[in-house]
């Protein structure tokens, strides 16, 4: 119960902290005689007006500003969960990569995180977890320090994204694991290790700097390393072949694995998404790639869903999930109300307003009260 309180405080915090960035960003702006409207936007000349634009449009439509901010961070900025418990990189992303908003924490990501630290709706203890479109990975990251079995982080297969998210599993995993090692008078000179570094600083990725001989070698000693983290990333594109995915679990357990498991249960037990259902084009890819994810004996889909982008998205996917095609069994765990700037109600006052909300209320909501709230989901295989 404490760390699930700590969790919902460092929420607010959050909060508290992107309104005074803004406020800050827009009192700089107005000394150079300027108005700006966008979360994001650089002090760096380099980004285009295209991107600008898009941005602008973006978070007029989905309101990132106003009294409840969405979302937390900005491109190419560290955000620090937890106390160092993890510092997480955001991705500094140009040209369409933009358009995936992988460079944000957003406040779905926080609200699964305080479901994974109190352990009860999301139980991810020894359990095979997956993390589609896992931007900074928050959720999954934090999974692995709470004893999940093993958990792979995905992304779209943008270079960018995918050297972010390695460069966050490498320092808060390899690189955190390694230190608590020298505490202990242990050094490690592993050449994989020097190799990884290197690659980290490179303008490539390991997910795509593996495929000639010469990396053979290299890859069997980053997979040592991912199974002793009990952690993997790889880039995903919603409803291709998942087979490298789950080969992570076949490989990195390998030696551990029960023969008597079926193919089927050689699979994700948990796959996690946070705020990854507002474009309603990739609903039918991203099903796809969860059925084949996910195991049919044990598994479970847990989704956060920010409601700033309407509810009329989240309405499509559940229509499609529990359809004939997937067959997924639906339940509405909550409807979640985060504090608005100023917020003087207590954080059981907030749980006790969301207690009283039914779905059909949804529709009705203003656009202030949509980017305050936060949908939590879980879909199972039907039986």
């Amino acid at each position: 119960m404490g760390k699930n309180k700590a969790a919902q405080s460092h929420s607010f915090t959050c909060a508290l902290d992107l309104e005074e960035n803004r406020i800050k960003r827009l009192e700089r702006a107005q000394r150079h005689g300027k108005t700006t409207n966008s979360l994001c936007s650089s002090t760096s000349t380099t980004k285009s007006l295209e991107e600008s634009d898009f941005l602008d449009k973006f978070e007029q439509s989905i309101g990132v500003f106003g009294d409840s901010p969405v979302a937390n961070g900005e491109a190419g900025q560290i955000f620090d969960y937890g106390q160092g418990l993890l510092k997480l990189h955001l991705a500094d992303v140009r040209g369409e990569a933009l358009t995936l908003m992988s460079h944000y924490v957003w406040n779905s990501a926080l609200v699964m995180a305080e479901y994974i630290e109190a352990g009860n709706e999301l139980d991810i203890q020894g359990k095979r977890v997956i993390e589609l479109g896992a931007g900074a990975a928050l959720p999954g990251l934090l999974c692995v320090k709470r004893g999940a079995r093993f958990v792979t982080l995905t992304d779209y297969p943008d270079p960018v994204i995918i050297k972010n998210l390695e460069r966050n599993w490498y320092e808060n995993l390899v690189k955190s694991a390694q230190e608590k090692e020298a505490r202990k008078g242990i050094n490690s000179t592993d050449e994989e290790l020097v190799h990884m570094q290197r690659l980290l600083e490179s303008t490539s990725s390991f997910c795509t700097s593996t495929t000639s001989a010469q990396s053979n070698e290299i890859n069997e000693d980053w997979r040592l390393i991912e199974q002793n983290v009990r952690c993997a990333v790889r880039e995903h594109k919603w409803g291709t072949g998942v087979e490298e995915l789950l080969g992570c679990l076949q490989i990195n357990e390998g030696s551990s694995a029960n023969n008597n498991e079926s193919d089927n249960d050689r699979k994700y037990d948990r796959i996690l998404l946070a705020d990854t259902l507002w474009m309603s084009e990739g609903h039918v890819a991203l099903l796809n790639s969860c059925r084949a994810l996910l195991s049919e004996t044990n598994g479970k889909i847990f989704l956060c869903c920010g409601l700033h982008t309407g509810f009329t998205p989240v309405q499509r996917f559940m229509a499609l999930a529990t359809g004939e095609n997937y067959g997924f069994k639906k339940r509405l765990i909550e409807i979640r109300r985060m504090p608005a700037w100023g917020e003087t109600r207590t954080t059981e006052e907030l749980r006790q307003e969301s207690r009283m909300l039914k779905e059909q209320d949804l529709e009705q909501f203003s656009i202030e009260d949509r980017n305050r709230t936060v949908l939590v989901y879980e879909l199972r295989v039907g039986k």
